[in-house]
């Protein structure tokens, strides 16, 4: 078993393994290349996975959890911890099918230390060996992963990444923040955490200058510039408690050692409790009751008219949500990107949620389940986009990327597979590439991944940007290739091709499916398809009338009514 972060070795051949599975992500034809050198199968856990059905199921599992561990404000917190839990969880339900597959094991060997190879051992019974272990190699390891983050990471990323591990509860930050003075003043609350979920509060708040707007800021890299001027920013660590309730927590923990109990005796939870996969939630409740009580000070502190979160999956903007409900305060989300696989299984902590058109509409009611009565149509923007910004005279043939990482992907050989081919095709159609990163990407480490894989006339063709996505971008794009970004929905509004790598898409989601399933981008089935991209442009131009089943702008007055009327303190 092969973990994420580390590579493929060709002296493996001269070892005999009846299998090797990779714990991360590649693209097919690198399994296919490494069976044949390796003399053995080698494949992907995710490979075990079902599509959209898988997340599904988590829409019943999720309900096993809840109503065990309540706080003083009555917020469940299996809906916010559980939401953290659930990929591993999720993991360890393709490690019992990959116990299945195997059937019965001598031995195991991983290459560093991993959950699923622990889970996987107690399930066949058998035991598990490290094949790089040694205190000496996990300190190289965690020196290079360190330099390496220093290298891709800015000054500001790399200082989030030490608040986000070692100041968490904002002990150290909150001594450098900003006195809180109690204010009257109605403000509506946008709580952020990442710079997307600022960008899509800021163009709703731009719909209603005459209202107050209060962005809070629970992560330093959410700010964005510029501010609306109708929008004031003030950092969550101004809000933080000294220190949570002790007899509080003591509880919480009691509470969460029965719920660790319960989901134990759960068929669906047994492994994942047996493999240790429940211990850490203890911990993150620790964390999730301190940022609660730094937001539940925003709200003692702000005169608080509503709440819209722009991401409601993510503590630090789920919580605030929750305490609004609570306190009978207007409490909407929306998602910053185009769809929110996550609504298949998560209980609403708003009172409506804003779609941006049929598109989502449909998703969440279908794939998600979602109560259609929940539901508004109404998107931030619909000029942000022209009816139509294409031109056979745009000069780029766009590749907008993702940040692979987060789902365990191996970048180079995704780029490996892409950038050549893009190449190709961009040179028949005389036309050049540009990478468009997305913002989680460190444009120093795509760049020489870039100029290592490709030759010096390929290069030559290639551009690079991590800036923000702008009508200018839009306007120069004569196709765009991704495999379930955002981006996709916007070029498409815009009527530019799009062309989804549908081989590469998410494991659980099904964005892709759904956006072919609108018209939205057609539908690449692998690599070599790519190649045949300047003669598949004209047949895939969005048809008529698309934008406006992707993006029907909300009228100032109808998000006013939404943001002031009175909502319900009672979860659903």
């Amino acid at each position: 078993m092969l973990h994420p972060e580390d590579v493929f070795q060709r002296s493996w051949a001269n070892e005999r393994y009846d299998s090797i599975v990779d714990l991360g992500r590649a693209p097919a034809a690198f399994y296919h290349n490494w069976s044949q050198e390796l003399a053995c199968p080698v494949f992907s856990i995710f490979d075990l996975a079902v599509e959209i059905e898988d997340f599904r199921q988590w829409h019943d599992l999720m309900a096993v959890g809840r109503g065990q561990v309540v706080d003083r404000f009555g917020i469940d917190w299996w809906d916010v911890i559980g939401l953290l839990l659930q990929p591993e969880l999720q993991d360890m339900r393709l490690v019992q099918r990959l116990s299945r597959k195997i059937g019965t094991c001598a031995g195991l060997m991983v290459t560093r230390p991993s959950p699923l190879a622990n889970a996987l051992g107690l399930e066949l019974q058998c035991p598990v060996a490290v094949l790089y272990g040694g205190i000496q190699r996990r300190l190289a390891r965690s020196l290079v992963r360190y330099r390496r983050a220093a290298a891709n990471l800015g000054f500001r990323q790399l200082r989030q990444v030490l608040y986000d591990k070692y100041d968490a509860h904002y002990v150290w930050r909150r001594r450098f923040a900003p006195a809180v003075e109690k204010s009257c003043e109605p403000v509506i609350l946008l709580p952020s955490a990442y710079t997307n979920v600022t960008r899509t509060a800021f163009r709703y708040a731009q719909l209603l200058p005459q209202h107050k707007f209060l962005l809070v800021l629970a992560r330093e890299t959410a700010n964005v510039v510029p501010v609306p001027e109708n929008v004031r920013t003030e950092s969550l660590a101004s809000f933080a408690a000294v220190r949570s309730d002790a007899a509080e927590l003591r509880q919480l923990d009691k509470s969460w050692v029965g719920l660790r109990s319960l989901l134990g005796s759960h068929e669906e939870f047994a492994l994942a409790a047996r493999a240790g996969s429940l211990d850490c939630g203890g911990r993150w409740l620790r964390w999730a009751v301190a940022v609660r009580d730094a937001w539940n000070a925003v709200f003692e502190n702000r005169a608080i008219a509503a709440c819209l979160s722009a991401d409601d999956t993510n503590p630090y903007t789920r919580i605030p949500l929750l305490l609004a409900r609570k306190r009978g305060i207007p409490a909407i989300a929306c998602h910053h990107g185009a769809l929110d696989g996550v609504m298949a299984f998560k209980r609403p902590a708003f009172s409506t949620y804003l779609v941006k058109g049929e598109m989502e509409e449909d998703y969440l009611t279908r794939v998600g389940q979602l109560d259609r009565r929940l539901l508004r149509i109404g998107a931030p923007f619909n000029g942000a986009v022209a009816p139509s910004v294409w031109s056979d005279r745009a000069p780029f043939l766009v590749f907008f990327t993702e940040p692979y990482e987060t789902d365990l992907w191996r970048v180079e050989p995704i780029y490996r597979e892409f950038m050549p081919r893009l190449c190709a095709a961009a040179r028949r159609a005389g036309k050049r590439v540009l990478v468009k990163l997305h913002p989680f990407e460190s444009k120093r480490q795509r760049q020489q991944m870039v100029n290592k894989i490709l030759q010096e006339a390929d290069r030559r063709l290639v551009s690079m940007t991590d800036a923000p996505l702008t009508r200018q971008i839009l306007e120069e794009t004569w196709c765009a290739v991704t495999v379930d970004s955002t981006t996709a929905v916007e070029c498409a509004a815009g009527g530019i091709p799009v062309f989804l790598c549908g081989w590469l898409r998410h494991s659980y989601f099904g964005y892709a499916p759904q956006y072919a399933r609108f018209g939205v981008g057609q539908m690449l089935q692998g690599p070599e398809d790519l190649l045949r991209i300047p003669e598949m442009v004209p047949s895939a131009i969005p048809p008529r009338g698309l934008r406006e089943r992707l993006v029907q702008a909300i009228h100032p007055d109808e998000l006013e009514e939404i943001l002031c009327r009175p909502a319900s303190a009672t979860l659903r």
